[in-house]
């Protein structure tokens, strides 16, 4: 995530997507810090699944972290259950609202929006 933003990428790419690498970090450029799934963005995590459902992604999901401190099979299965709370979370999301806030430009709203869909994670 060095950099960009993996919602608009994913949104730009669409139906040819067929694997995304998943992790977080701090977004230096030329860095992969390797962290955790939303671990230091949360809302780019949701962003993310929110538009991996809009383009009905079926492919593969993988995690791309380094676990020096914690145990690698808890790290995989934390990274696993925070993807399905984001994937479930970007899916109680209104696509009407999204669309309102945008047109809007309403960016409290869409702070709003992004802060209950997390506290429903």
């Amino acid at each position: 995530m060095a950099g960009e933003n993996p919602g608009q990428s994913i949104a730009m790419v669409g139906d040819k997507l067929f694997g995304i690498q998943l992790n977080d970090g701090y977004t230096r450029l030329a860095a992969e810090d390797g962290m955790m799934f939303g671990s230091v963005h949360p809302s780019l995590a949701l962003e993310a699944m929110y538009q991996l459902r809009q383009i009905d992604f079926k492919g593969h999901l993988y995690f791309d972290t380094f676990p020096q401190r914690s145990d690698p099979v808890k790290e995989a299965e934390y990274n696993i259950r925070r993807v399905k709370d984001f994937w479930y979370a970007a899916g109680r999301m209104s696509k009407t609202e999204l669309e309102r806030i945008a047109s809007e430009h309403d960016a409290i709203g869409a702070l709003e929006l992004v802060n209950q869909s997390l506290r429903e994670c």
